[in-house]
């Protein structure tokens, strides 16, 4: 069986490299679990929410002015743009209700904010995992979602993606002999984000919430999209009367 306290420690250590990123007055972290790195963030003001009061194995947390609440995720008890960065290390293959559970947390991002998902990647080794029925973790209510889908996800609700990775390539074994296999494979996680970036046993993925601004005049400006041949071919036809 998979070890999330080790899966837990991986992602905190890659967290910690980017938190210091992203500035601003509230950080809202949806999870059963906390993180240390979240120390380094420059935001003072920290937020826990979980939606069950069995968490998680936990990460010691040191952070100040850390606060606790106990809420679901689909409905927070927050304003609409309130919230500079959120983070959903597994919130949504943990719950029935993923895109919904994304839909809220997008309705309190503040304009400009980010979001920071981290969960299992169905395309990888640790997928394969699970899908073997050697991973019970998500047997009672929850189910794994590709980078794909979650991108969908995030562009239909007007987000941007800002950045994408995957990481620990290596096959997901506790048992002594599955440990002795990882120490060999190591070359694996050196060579396997050239080769293939995106099939790595964890996904992390960061969202930014754009939103159109009026301009002086009282119109709302974007930079329209490159134009493409398809695009112009109808009014190509149509010059040369064909």
């Amino acid at each position: 069986m998979l070890n999330y306290t080790d899966v837990l420690k991986r992602e905190d250590k890659r967290l910690s490299s980017l938190l210091t990123r992203y500035s601003g007055r509230h950080l809202l972290q949806l999870s059963d679990y906390t993180f240390s790195s979240l120390a380094v963030s420059p935001i003072l003001h920290k937020i826990r929410v979980s939606n069950n009061t069995n968490s998680l194995p936990t990460v010691d947390f040191t952070a100040p002015r850390f606060h606790f609440l106990l809420s679901a995720y689909t409905n927070l008890p927050f304003a609409s743009e309130s919230i500079n960065l959120i983070l959903l290390p597994h919130a949504l293959e943990l719950n029935k209700n993923a895109k919904q559970v994304l839909s809220e947390s997008w309705r309190v991002l503040a304009p400009d904010g980010h979001l920071i998902l981290l969960g299992i990647n169905p395309l990888s080794l640790w997928g394969l995992h699970h899908l073997v029925g050697a991973d019970r973790y998500l047997a009672r209510n929850g189910r794994l979602y590709t980078m794909q889908t979650i991108c969908q996800w995030i562009y239909s609700l007007g987000g941007e993606i800002c950045h994408i990775e995957s990481f620990s390539f290596r096959p997901p074994l506790t048992s002594r002999v599955g440990k002795w296999l990882i120490d060999k494979l190591f070359w694996l996680e050196r060579i396997s984000p050239w080769l293939f970036p995106y099939l790595g046993g964890i996904y992390l993925i960061v969202a930014q919430k754009r939103v159109r601004r009026l301009s002086a005049s009282g119109f709302a400006w974007y930079f329209p999209p490159p134009l493409t041949n398809k695009s112009l071919a109808s009014n190509v036809r149509k010059a040369h009367g064909v």
